[in-house]
This record gives C-alpha cells, sequence and structure tokens, in this order.
C-alpha cells in the first residue's frame, strides 16, 4: 500500500532582512508592515485548516531592542562577519517595525503545530562574494544561540535565497540541524551567487509557475548517517500581480496538479514564500492560499494526504513541533 503524501509549508520570516541589499523602507515598507498584518490571518488559517507550517526566522528580528541587536552582532564579529550598517535601525520594535518583529515570532511559537526554524541570524547568504564558511557557520550558530534562549531547539534551516553548497550542508549538520529546504532539480533553480541570477534564470521560473517546466518537483527525502535531510522545494507560492492576475487560474492549476501527484505517488509536495510576498494585495494573496488549501482537505479526505512541518519529514525526525510557553 502507498504510503500518505505530504503537504509541507515553509516561510521565510524576514521583515527588511532579507532585502537591505536593494530595497529601502520607502520601496518595500508597505510590503513589510502588510506582511506583519497577514501572518495573524495566515495563522488563523491555519489552525481552521489544520496546517502545520515552518518558519524560517532571521535571527536579527527576534531582538527585543537595538541593544541587543548590537550586543549579539558584537559576538557575531569576534567570530565572523558582522551585520554592516546598522545606523539606521530604530531602538525597538513599537518604533521600528520594519527589523523588529520578536512579537509575531512569539505568536507564531504558541500557535500549534508551527515549527520555528532559522533563516540564520542575519539573513547570510552563503554563496555570495567575500562569504566564508567559517562566516557563515559562527551566523548560524549565533542564531541556534538566540533560540535555544527561547526554548526552542531548532531542527531546521531554509538558506537565504536559497544558496548552499555541500559544505554548507555539513556545517549546519555539525551544529546539530536535521532539515533544510533544497531546491528544485532543474537547472534554472540550481543554488548560485545574484550576479548568476541571470534574465533567463528569473524568466524560467516565472514561466513555470504557470506552464510545466520542470515537472511536479514532488520528492521522498530519505535518512541518511549524518546528512541533512533535504525536504525539497516543489513550488514557490508567488504574489498577487495585478498584470498577470489573468493568468491565476494557470497558476493554481500548476500547484493543484503537483499536490495530487504527490498525494497519490505518496511523495512530498513542498510550498514556501514569504509573509511580506502577502503584504500587498492582502486578500487576493489569502484568497489564492485558501484554494491551495481547498485543494489539501480534498487530498486529505481521498488520498490520507497529511500535514507537516519540515521537522516532522522522514523517520528519524521528532513527532511533535517544540511550542514556546
Amino acid at each position: 500500500m502507498t504510503a500518505a503524501g505530504n503537504f509541507v509549508i515553509s516561510l521565510d520570516y524576514e521583515l527588511m532582512w532579507g532585502v537591505r541589499d536593494h530595497a529601502t523602507r520607502e520601496s518595500y515598507g508597505r510590503n513589510v508592515l502588510g506582511g506583519r498584518e497577514a501572518i495573524p490571518a495566515m495563522l488563523e488559517l491555519f489552525h481552521q485548516r489544520g496546517i502545520r507550517a515552518t518558519w524560517a526566522v532571521v535571527g536579527a528580528l527576534l531582538c527585543e531592542n537595538k541593544d541587543e541587536l548590537l550586543d549579539r552582532n558584537r559576538r557575531l564579529s569576534s567570530d565572523g562577519k558582522p551585520i554592516p550598517n546598522l545606523e539606521d535601525i530604530g531602538p525597538d520594535e513599537r518604533r521600528d517595525p520594519y527589523h523588529f518583529g520578536a512579537s509575531l515570532a512569539r505568536l507564531i511559537a504558541s500557535c500549534e503545530g508551527q515549527e520555528i526554524g532559522t533563516h540564520t541570524f542575519s539573513h547570510r547568504c552563503a554563496l555570495e562574494h567575500g562569504e566564508t564558511l567559517q562566516a557563515f557557520t559562527a551566523d548560524v550558530s549565533i542564531s541556534l544561540l538566540q533560540l535555544r534562549e527561547w526554548g526552542i531547539p531548532c531542527r531546521s534551516i531554509v538558506f537565504p535565497r536559497n544558496q548552499y553548497s555541500p559544505t554548507h550542508l555539513a556545517a549546519c549538520s555539525s551544529l546539530g540541524l536535521t532539515h533544510f529546504r533544497g531546491n528544485e532539480i532543474k537547472w534554472f533553480y540550481a543554488p548560485a551567487p545574484g550576479k548568476e541570477q541571470t534574465k533567463v534564470r528569473r524568466l524560467c521560473r516565472l514561466l513555470d509557475s504557470y506552464v510545466d517546466l520542470s515537472g511536479p518537483n514532488v520528492s521522498r527525502p530519505e535518512d541518511r548517517d549524518g546528512a541533512l535531510v533535504n525536504v525539497g522545494s516543489s513550488r514557490f507560492l508567488r504574489p498577487f500581480n495585478r498584470q498577470l492576475s489573468r493568468l491565476d487560474g494557470l497558476r493554481l492549476r500548476r500547484i493543484r496538479s503537483a499536490m495530487r501527484a504527490a498525494a497519490i505517488s505518496g511523495s512530498t509536495f513542498h510550498l514556501w514564500w514569504h509573509p511580506e510576498n502577502f503584504g500587498d494585495n492582502i486578500c487576493e494573496n489569502i484568497a489564492m492560499l485558501t484554494n491551495v488549501l481547498d485543494e489539501f482537505q480534498r487530498l486529505r479526505d481521498d488520498h490520507g494526504m497529511q500535514s507537516r512541518a519540515m521537522c516532522e519529514i522522514a523517520s528519524h525526525a521528532p513527532t511533535q513541533v517544540p511550542q514556546v510557553n
């Protein structure tokens, strides 16, 4: 008998930390503030539908205030590469909701079935020019220590901008992590620094959201001694785009088709996005997510598909998502 398929959701919770190198509060601030509004709506929807999910959090946004941020950054500078240009960071979450988000992280962690993973401390992109394995490892170490102070034994990592290599995977395993979100297998999804993200690659990824260029990208993660479990990405949930809205039926059909393939074959379908992606056109984005979850409910009823957090994939994974009291 075929095992039940898995439906995995992961979200990259970044605020402004994920775009500081190419965006400003003026150009992206609306998405960040809207994303903060969208998170409770997503959590309520997940609660209603029995959805478990992994929230990969940038450690810097968990700091309660700038003093804590600067202190952790000093610790990072002794072993790795500190976060530059912190002069524009405000004093705390109330006065700078673009960079601080601990209150929402506590809300996420307190909800049943929601896993807190790491997205590194400083949104460190592993393959960019000037980055080193030592600096990356120090950065992740700081993030994991911070989460332990929160009472969260972190199991899963999502690499910023999906950049990683075998040496980065090995370093994460040595730090006690067990799961990561791998990339789709087609060449235009391969891990690469920003300078190699050509227009052709981006166009292929865009087209693949509407027409099948790469297949369903469902997977069967395997346990391998000493290696991280690859809970591979199946599909990025692109945000609503008014200019492309007439194609939303194709976008949804592409997702549904891959979900059905996973449910029927006993594989895993992994959907991901950033909360900030929902920050503009919140209603339209929540509506698309609702349609996706409607499909999951049908597949759960018809084929026994199960909702899982990343750390719950594969037999050696813990059976319970750690909760913050």
